[in-house]
C-alpha cells in the first residue's frame, strides 16, 4: 500500500519514481496529516510539464482534489448504495469515465485504511449484512512453516511476507476475512515470528493475535494451543492461499449441512505431455492414449471446522492437515467439498506460480 501512497510536497521528479516502480498508474496524495487529499496520475504530470511545470516542483498543484473514495463503514445513505443495498450506477460510471484504476477506502478521519482496485469495488459495496459472517467466527492464520518451496525468498523473510500485488500474502488474507465481517484474527507462528509481528504492528494491520509455536507443528498441530478458547464454528486458512470466493456462502453450507469439517477444493486439469499405455496382464499393449487430460479437485488450504475437533489435536505434537481429516474421517465424522474454480485460487506458496490476480 505505501508504494501508492505519496505525501503532497514531494516534487514532480520523486512522484515519477514512485509511479514507475509500481504497476498502476495512479497515486494517492495525503498532506503531512496523513489526511486523504487527492489523486495524481502519470496524465497529470504530463499534462503539468506541458505546461511548463519544473520536475522540481511540488505536486501539490496538479493533485485532483475531488477524488473517488469509498467510507470504512460504508451505510446505505452514503450516496453509493440505494435503498436495496445495490451499487450506485452513478459511481460505477464516475470511475468507468475517469478511467480511475483504484480507490481508497477511508476512516472517520480520512486516512487511507486500505486501497482496492476497480475490479473489486463492485464486491466492496455488495458485501451486505446480509453476507456477513457473524464475528463471533474466528479466522485461524497457519503461518508458522518454513516455507521450503520458496527456500530464495523464505531464506530471508517468513512465508506470510511474499509479497502479492501491492500487498502481501498475509494482508491480503486479513482483509478478506475482515471484508466478510470477521472480527478476531489469529496467526500461528514461529519461523521468523519477530519479523511477522513487527511488519504487521508498522502497517498498523490491528486486532491480530498471535499463538507462538515452540517448535514446528505441522500444518494442523498448533490448533492444539487453542484448545479450551474456542467456543464456535473457526475459519482455518493456510498463509499461503489466496481465494477470491464467497466466504458467507462457503460458511452457510458448512452450517446448513451440519458439516464437522468443511474443506475448500479448487478444480484443476493436467494434460499430459506424452501417450499414456494400457496393458493386458501379460504385458501386451492393449492401446494408447494420446496426451490424456486427468481432472481433480485439489485441496487449496482453507477450513471450517467445528469446535469440537480440537480435542482429536494433541497437545505438543506436530500433526499435518491431511493427517487431521484422515482422523475425523476414520471418526464417522460428516466432511463437507465446497468446490471452486481453478481460477479463484492462488497459491503463493509455489515457486512455480504464474503471475495472477483475481
Amino acid at each position: 500500500m505505501k508504494k501508492l501512497i505519496i505525501e503532497n510536497k514531494i516534487t514532480i521528479k520523486d512522484a515519477l519514481q514512485k509511479l514507475e516502480s509500481n504497476n498502476h498508474k495512479c497515486l494517492l496524495v495525503v498532506n503531512k496529516f496523513q489526511k486523504f487529499i487527492g489523486t495524481l496520475n502519470d496524465g497529470d504530470i504530463r499534462r503539468a510539464i506541458l505546461k511548463g511545470a519544473k520536475v522540481q516542483s511540488k505536486v501539490d498543484e496538479h493533485v485532483r482534489k475531488n477524488p473517488v473514495f469509498l467510507k470504512e463503514n460504508q451505510k446505505k445513505n452514503s450516496g453509493f448504495l440505494d435503498k436495496n443495498n445495490r451499487m450506485s450506477h452513478n459511481l460505477l460510471k464516475k470511475i468507468d469515465d475517469n478511467k480511475i484504476d483504484l480507490v481508497p477506502v477511508l476512516d472517520k478521519k480520512f486516512k487511507i485504511k486500505e486501497i482496492i482496485f476497480k475490479k473489486d469495488v463492485k464486491n466492496f459495496l455488495n458485501l451486505s449484512q446480509n453476507n456477513k459472517i457473524p464475528e463471533k467466527v474466528p479466522a485461524i492464520i497457519m503461518a508458522g512453516g518454513e516455507g521450503t518451496r520458496l527456500k530464495q525468498f523464505t531464506n530471508y523473510f517468513p512465508k506470510p511476507l511474499v509479497p502479492f500485488q501491492d500487498t502481501t500474502a498475509t494482508e491480503h488474507i486479513i482483509k478478506t476475512f475482515k471484508n466478510y465481517g470477521v472480527k478476531k484474527i489469529i496467526m500461528s507462528v514461529n519461523y521468523k515470528k519477530n519479523l511477522i509481528k513487527s511488519y504487521l504492528n508498522e502497517n498498523k494491520i490491528k486486532n491480530v493475535s498471535f499463538i507462538n509455536e515452540k517448535k514446528p507443528m505441522g500444518s494442523a498441530g498448533s490448533l492444539s494451543l487453542l484448545r479450551g478458547k474456542l467456543k464456535n464454528n473457526f475459519f482455518v486458512i493456510n498463509c499461503d492461499t489466496l481465494l477470491n470466493i464467497n466466504l458467507k456462502k462457503f460458511y452457510d453450507f458448512h452450517i446448513n449441512n451440519n458439516y464437522f469439517l468443511t474443506l475448500v477444493a479448487a478444480h484443476k486439469s493436467f494434460e499430459l505431455s506424452y501417450g499414456t499405455c494400457e496393458i493386458k496382464k501379460n504385458g501386451e499393449l492393449n492401446k494408447i492414449k494420446e496426451k490424456p487430460k486427468l481432472d481433480y479437485l485439489a485441496n487449496v488450504g482453507l477450513y471450517l471446522f467445528k469446535p469440537e475437533i480440537l480435542k482429536y489435536v494433541k497437545k505438543n505434537t506436530p500433526l499435518e492437515m491431511d493427517n487431521l481429516i484422515k482422523l475425523i474421517k476414520n471418526k464417522k465424522k460428516k466432511i463437507g467439498v465446497f468446490p471452486i474454480s481453478e481460477n479463484s485460487w492462488i497459491d503463493t506458496g509455489s515457486p512455480n506460480k504464474e503471475e495472477k490476480s483475481f
